[in-house]
């Protein structure tokens, strides 16, 4: 007898070891669906949230009916199929709603999602215990049903709380256990509130479940769901890391060419550097840009160029030896490393090489196409040794090139770095010039060439630097244009001219020029009309000086805003003629009022007969046009005579007055006018600039 005992015992344990193991492998596989529906959205979610739900149910339903039988399990017992059935049903319904209300974001969601769910496991125990059918009588404490209730729901409810607020990634996993351990703890708890007494002369109906068939099939059918669910899952996770996976290729290399990105350049980098530091090596940066390919794109459209950056990256993949990496900035340029022990001197190679790229040209939808690309490098660590400022050399050596020369290799030597320092501070400095009061307006007068008055002048901006003295326009417009401080200056430049042809400074039209910046600017009109309102100036006193490049950018903006410029009263010279590519062609789509004449052809006076007759051809047209030439450059008395006997209208150079301060202009209006006055070149000993002096 004691040995019956014994093996009931260890074939108890054994039953509730199973029913835990079930639940716990099924609850597993749950709370993993659990929380995958929790990251999505849609029908994906509610799939998710029944695939849960039947793994989680399916478990919890087979271990209920393996902890019913470990209550006694030498007893003869059977369970009722439909209540059977039932429980599954009420398992995996409890399980559905308690992770749909767990899944939501308000407060205690999962707390009530797990009460729902502890609510569920409770009934089915409740009607699990109704379908067993035992021979013999069971009697039940109270207070262990009621402390079997407490269990389920508070177990519960801690299940779901920590599947749906996760601490750490271990949280789903302690879900899962939380569940089979109630399971265990509730199996305990009923085992100490029951007394089953076995009565053999009761009969158990036909149609019962047997009790140890009932244990294999639910076993059986539950490894099959698990298992079904488990694949589910592996099939899932396999599928987001191939997704990861190909995120991961998108994210380190370029769509379109199939080279590496700037992210996957950083990092090879970070890599190489470290290697040429460990093993004494050199490493080369290079930056490569691909001249005139802005011009194909606008051009030739951008399927176009796409095409041609597929075929150039084509072209330099092939290139690369051992210790050489190419990858795709953006647009169309370019980054490589090359490790060597041997640089500058295999850098240098290495560039040649791609320069090769370029020699043939691209053929492009029956179009060939010739480039040629601008490449710099920098050398780590001899020309610096933090990796991170490597390739802003290697930059800073291609801009440097590309501007002397395009197509060209250049290496990055420090005087670039002290001259882009330099320049930053230069840029620096001139962001403040026109708060400081460092811009000046120097006048340039212009003279009628055939009676020599004097019928205006023209604004010219400078800028004296407090440490670098007068520096020079050329040097300092280009910047300003480049960082929109032109804007600024431009409308200081306007009010204070205005200013000073309203104070009756300056005798005549005062003509300003303006900036491709400004002249892109919706609001100039309006900008110009309110400095004039401001300063007092009539319309008809100022001229605007513009170039053909500024309105041939955009044709539609630029008629736009020379017309409301018109309407105002406001005359507007075309600067520069000549230089352009479409000059016949502007002047007859827009307003002038004035042909500049660039001083390019004017310098060759009058001894260059193609620039005679190219000028001679400029004042006809003028003439036809009804717009009066001023020539530009005017040096020497044989331009002046030149031009004024082939009816140029006006005129302004050095010969007349040099640009000078507002204070200075009037002995400069003086000195030009008792110049002019003398018709004969031999007796002028001294030109009006130097008397003005």
């Amino acid at each position: 007898m004691p040995h019956e005992i014994a093996l009931a015992f260890v074939y108890h344990q054994m039953l509730v070891a199973i029913a835990g193991a079930v639940c716990l492998s099924g609850t597993w596989v749950g709370m993993r669906h659990f929380a995958r529906a929790r990251a999505t959205s849609g029908s994906t979610r509610y799939g998710w949230l029944f695939m849960a739900s039947v793994g989680t149910g399916a478990a919890l339903w087979a271990s209920t009916f393996i902890s019913i039988l470990a209550l006694d399990p030498s007893l003869r017992s059977g369970f009722e199929p439909l209540q059977t059935g039932l429980v599954l049903i009420i398992a995996v319904v409890s399980c559905l709603i308690g992770f749909e209300i767990g899944s939501r974001h308000f407060t205690l969601a999962p707390e009530l999602g797990g009460l729902v769910m502890g609510a569920g496991i409770l009934a089915m125990h409740f009607i699990g215990l109704k379908a067993w059918h035992i021979a013999g009588a069971t009697q039940w404490n109270a207070y262990g049903v009621v402390m079997t209730f407490v269990l389920g729901l508070g177990l519960s409810a801690l299940a779901v709380n920590r599947a749906n607020r996760p601490v750490t990634r271990w949280c789903r996993h302690g879900a899962a256990i939380v569940l089979a351990f109630m399971i265990c703890a509730m199996h305990y708890a009923l085992t100490a509130s029951t007394t089953t007494i076995s009565d053999p002369s009761i009969a158990l109906p036909s149609y019962l479940i047997p009790a140890d068939m009932l244990g294999y099939a639910v076993v059986v059918a539950v490894l099959l769901v698990i298992g079904s669910g488990f694949s589910t899952y592996v099939i899932d996770l396999h599928s987001r890391t191939e997704s990861a996976d190909r995120i991961h290729q998108l994210s380190f290399n370029d769509t379109m060419t199939g080279l590496p990105n700037r992210i996957a350049f950083n990092e090879r980098l970070a890599f190489d550097a470290a290697e040429a530091h460990e093993r004494a090596h050199k490493l080369a940066a290079f930056a490569i840009d691909v001249d005139g390919f802005k011009d194909v794109n606008d051009g030739l459209g951008h399927s176009v160029g796409d095409l041609m950056l597929i075929e150039m990256a084509d072209r330099m993949r092939r290139l690369l030896a051992p210790g050489e990496f190419m990858a795709r900035q953006s647009g169309d340029e370019f980054l490589a490393l090359q490790t060597s022990g041997n640089h500058p001197l295999d850098a240098q190679a290495f560039a040649a090489r791609i320069m090769k790229a370029f020699a043939d040209p691209f053929v492009v939808q029956g179009v060939e196409i010739n480039l040629t690309a601008s490449i710099g490098f920098s050398v780590f660590p001899t020309d610096t040794p933090h990796r991170d400022q490597l390739l802003s050399n290697a930059k800073l050596a291609m801009q440097r090139g590309k501007s002397r020369q395009r197509g060209s290799i250049c290496m990055y030597n420090r005087e670039m770095d002290d001259a882009a320092r330099a320049r930053r501070a230069l840029v620096r400095d001139l962001q403040t010039a026109a708060d400081r009061n460092e811009l000046e307006l120097h006048y340039q007068l212009q003279i009628s060439l055939n009676n020599g008055n004097v019928c205006g002048a023209e604004a010219l901006m400078r800028w004296r630097h407090p440490k670098r003295g007068m520096i020079s326009p050329a040097e300092f417009i280009p910047l300003a244009e480049e960082t929109d401080a032109i804007v600024g200056m431009g409308e200081w430049a306007l009010r204070t001219a205005c200013r000073d042809a309203a104070a009756g400074k300056i005798p005549g039209t005062v003509a300003v020029n303006l900036s491709p910046v400004q002249f892109c600017r919706e609001d100039l009109a309006e900008t110009i009309h309110a400095i004039l309102l401001d300063t007092g100036l009539p319309p008809r006193r100022l001229e605007v000086e513009v170039t053909e490049s500024t309105i041939m950018s955009d044709q539609n903006h630029g008629l736009h805003i020379l017309r409301k410029l018109k309407a105002m009263g406001i005359s507007v010279a075309m600067d520069d003629f000549g230089t352009g590519y479409s000059s016949l062609a502007t002047l007859h789509a827009f307003p002038f009022d004035k042909i500049k004449l660039d001083q390019s052809f004017v310098r060759r006076l009058p001894h260059d007969a193609a620039a005679a007759a190219i000028v001679r051809t400029v004042l006809a047209l003028g003439e036809s046009l009804g717009m009066p030439v001023l020539a530009e450059g005017i040096e020497t008395e044989a331009q002046w005579q030149f031009l004024a006997r082939e009816g140029c209208a006006r005129g302004q150079g050095h010969l007349f007055a040099r640009p000078v301060a507002l204070a200075q202009l009037p002995a400069a209006v003086e000195a030009a006018a008792q110049f002019v006055r003398d018709d004969t070149p031999s007796s002028a000993q001294a030109t009006p600039a130097t008397a003005a002096a």
